[in-house]
């Protein structure tokens, strides 16, 4: 065995690497990414959330006209103020398997979080004709929010099997009768460093593949993962609306779009057997780890995103009783700021342990990037019937997933690019129906459903195709307190199906197959709840 030791020179090389050439490893840039940062809620404020958005194309008098058709502003007879308070709760059933009709075991993880759902002024400027209405408003248009937990037994797989570097990717060179070791990759790297995979000096010698990892192939281990995603994406807007024709409404609003998503990965694998892998040791300084125990990873990485786009929107009465409307939203070109840690290790031993990025001057698998997403174009079109007592609405939405991209001035995306293109079009839904009484009292009930843009994209582990289509189902009720003021409280459930791989299946250098991976089944099911006040003067 060898002891460690590292060239500064290439050490040097590699951190600088990181900094400047960092975009070719951060995580985020992905398609998968792009497509969930651009993916929105189908309704905000309180009204609307009960009926899952349903209405707003059409055109109404509702704050979640600036979200959906500002032509709707123009209805408003009044000013007025209006907010609500949201919270998400997220449920998400997990499912570990590594082969099909395999062993299986189950987890759920719960998640809830409360934030400022909308705030919005509404300014009815008095007209001798017509109407001319403007508005400023806030909205969350998405949340993040959800926690995976997952355990199994697996003696198929390591994630240090992922951490082998290859003949190219490492080197080898003697000094005065000490070995020296530089591995270039980032994760290889940390993980040499954390004593999760090791060099073997007398395999060297017999021109054997000179590395073995802490988790020797078909040992029996226990993983136990966590993957925590969070943050919100909102919309800032300003609005107006004016009456070009008797009960013919025409609107703008220039949008700001801002937001956080927060991604972190955790995974534990612990030796059923502490000390079964007794060819394996780490030499450090004067010192030899032995008896493997256990070994931790953590990848995280925080993109900050800021955007803008248009929304312009056309509602008119085409018949009694009968509204129609159309809207048309540009692109949202967002600027994307990322910070990212492809990799913490620790290696517990039976006599001590190793670890790589705790300390703030080991920050090779950390960085920096900053790069631009522009989304699709946005064309929806909705119809509304009123007849005293109820309100029934629906509309649909056409995006084209395919037109997505993203750009950097120091990477070219076309790999990602390329990805993206194999999305297609999708055409999303809503309707929903609102029950007015009398007496002030209005009920409210709506489905959604967003297709998967990718359509039959994955596998589950018992080999049943699905894609990642979300269905919304909602429910809501207002109250009239006075003639100004009125309480709305809404509910909204999202269920989807989803698939997690802890690491990739890849081959070992000196395999001829790919290793199995655990594949993780998510039932994810978050309910929304929302609760506001409307104020008209």
């Amino acid at each position: 065995m060898s002891t460690r030791s590292f060239c500064s020179r290439l050490l040097l090389l590699f951190l600088v690497g990181l900094v400047g050439g960092g975009p070719a490893i951060a995580a985020a840039q992905t398609a998968d990414d792009a497509y969930r940062f651009s993916n929105r809620f189908p309704a905000v404020g309180t009204r609307a959330t009960g009926m899952s958005g349903a209405g707003g194309v059409g055109g109404w008098a509702d704050p979640s006209a600036l979200y959906t058709n500002p032509a709707g502003l123009g209805y408003y007879q009044a000013s007025e103020i209006s907010g609500s308070l949201s919270g998400l709760l997220s449920r998400d059933e997990s499912t570990y398997q590594i082969f099909v009709d395999g062993p299986a075991s189950q987890n759920t993880g719960d998640n809830a979080t409360a934030r400022l759902g909308h705030l919005t002024g509404i300014y009815n400027v008095d007209t001798e004709r017509g109407s001319l209405v403007f508005a400023l408003g806030f909205n969350r248009t998405s949340a993040f929010d959800r926690e995976l937990t997952y355990s199994g037994k697996n003696s198929s797989s390591s994630i240090t099997d992922t951490f082998l570097p290859f003949g190219e990717e490492f080197d080898v060179s003697e000094d005065n009768g000490t070995v020296n070791i530089d591995v270039f990759p980032v994760v290889p790297f940390v993980a040499f460093q954390a004593g999760a995979v090791e060099f073997f000096n007398s395999r060297f010698q017999n021109d054997q593949y000179p590395f073995l990892q802490a988790v020797a192939p078909g040992q029996s281990i226990q993983q136990d993962g966590t993957v925590t995603r969070g943050g919100s994406m909102n919309e800032f807007s300003f609005a107006g609306a004016v009456e070009v024709a008797p009960d013919v409404m025409i609107g703008g609003a220039a949008n700001i779009s801002y937001g956080t998503y927060v991604f972190e990965n955790e995974l534990t694998e612990t030796a059923t057997r502490p000390g079964s892998n007794d060819g394996y040791s780490v030499v450090v300084g004067d010192r030899l780890l032995e008896g493997f125990r256990s070994m931790f990873f953590r990848e995280r990485f925080t993109s900050d995103l800021t955007g803008f786009n248009l929304r312009l929107g056309l509602s008119a009465n085409a018949a009694e009783d009968v509204r129609l409307g159309f809207t048309v939203e540009t692109p949202t070109w967002y600027s994307i700021d990322e910070t990212f840690t492809d990799a913490f290790i620790r290696t517990e031993f039976g006599n001590g342990s190793l670890a790589y990025g705790d300390d703030p001057d080991e920050d090779a698998a950390r960085g920096e990037f900053q790069y631009q997403l522009q989304t699709p174009w946005r064309l929806s079109t909705g119809v509304s019937y009123t007849r005293d007592p109820f309100l029934i609405s629906a509309d649909v939405e056409f995006v084209d997933w395919s037109q997505t991209r993203l750009d950097a001035d120091e990477t070219e995306f076309d790999v990602t690019n390329e990805t993206l293109e194999e999305y297609d079009y999708v055409v999303n839904w809503r309707g929903g129906i609102e029950y007015r009484s009398e007496n002030g009292l209005s009920l409210r009930t709506g489905i959604a459903y967003r297709p998967g843009a990718r359509g039959f994209d994955f596998t589950l582990a018992d080999g049943e195709e699905t894609d990642r289509s979300r269905l919304f189902l909602s429910a809501g009720a207002g109250v009239q307190l006075s003639e100004r003021l009125s309480l709305n409280a809404a509910w909204m459930q999202e269920r989807s199906t989803d698939q997690f791989l802890p690491y990739a299946s890849v081959t070992p250098p000196g395999e001829s197959e790919p290793i199995d991976v655990p594949v993780i089944d998510e039932d994810v099911v978050r309910n929304q709840i929302r609760v506001g006040f409307r104020y008209s003067f």
